[in-house]
């Protein structure tokens, strides 16, 4: 189990409304090669990843092995692009279906199996009830995608954030950048508004997820639950929320804020 508790029917229902969403993006369009803005990809290729996944999550829960990449991004991308080049379909209606029906077969499979049953996934370990919330992550992340490509309302919300925070919480132990923490030492308190709160704390490259800080908050982080998803996830600059107060920091050593999400690779 991780810091934070895994709300089980909750991330469900979200993951079948965002699921649903992103189809109903999907199903009209004619064309999908319309280009994801600061993406390599087309709709209709991030569609497939999507639809893709939905199947990888359900051999997950099922039990079985599937190796993606060694969760560098690098290596993630290059396995990505391998499963993309494999599979030509992009027509928009079928890939719609794909996600769909895997997404309900895969919240089929969950309850079978133990809710702290391990499974090993491209952003690491965690147990079923994580891996609901990392398949919402992931969904929720190339819908906003999809969205911003065709000019549709994001498929995100404060209240799907709070759901996916157990995921990014692991997310944070798996994706941490080393090379840029390997001589921080400082404590961080991060609050979502209206949601959980999670204290980060870096000694020299060793770095502690905690539900309260272990010693005094050198960097407390104020977020908008919504504007934080789209900045970890690279969807937004940090610059527009910090300007409007969605993202606000204080205590002895503010400037840290700046470079908090910047630790973390986008998982």
């Amino acid at each position: 189990m991780g810091v934070l508790v895994v709300d089980r029917a909750g991330a469900r229902e979200a993951l079948l409304e965002v699921v649903e969403s992103v189809a109903g993006m999907l199903r009209p369009l004619a064309d999908t090669a319309v280009p994801v803005p600061e993406s390599d990809w087309t709709v209709g290729e991030t569609a497939n990843h999507l639809a893709m996944a939905g199947q990888l999550f359900v051999d997950l829960a099922g039990g079985a092995t599937r190796p993606h990449g060694d969760r560098t991004r690098e290596s993630v991308a290059a396995a990505n692009a391998e499963l993309l080049a494999r599979d030509p379909e992009r027509r928009a209606d079928l890939l719609a279906d794909a996600l769909v029906s895997s997404t309900r077969a895969f919240l089929d499979v969950v309850p079978t199996r133990p809710p702290s049953q391990m499974v090993m996934t491209p952003a690491g370990q965690m147990d079923m009830d994580t891996l609901v919330t990392y398949a919402l992550s992931h969904t929720m992340q190339h819908g906003c995608a999809i969205a911003r490509a065709l000019h549709k309302p994001l498929p995100v919300t404060k209240e799907y954030v709070n759901l996916v925070m157990p995921f990014l919480t692991v997310g944070m132990e798996n994706f941490v950048l080393k090379e840029k923490t390997k001589d921080l030492t400082a404590s961080f308190l991060l609050r979502l508004r209206g949601g959980p709160k999670l204290a980060v704390t870096f000694d020299k490259g060793r770095m502690t997820i905690d539900a309260e800080p272990p010693r005094r908050v050198d960097c407390h982080i104020s977020a908008d639950p919504v504007a934080l998803y789209l900045v970890a996830m690279g969807l937004k600059k940090q610059w527009g929320p910090i300007a409007t107060g969605k993202l606000m920091t204080w205590g002895t050593k503010p400037w840290l804020a700046l470079q908090f999400v910047g630790l973390f690779a986008a998982p």
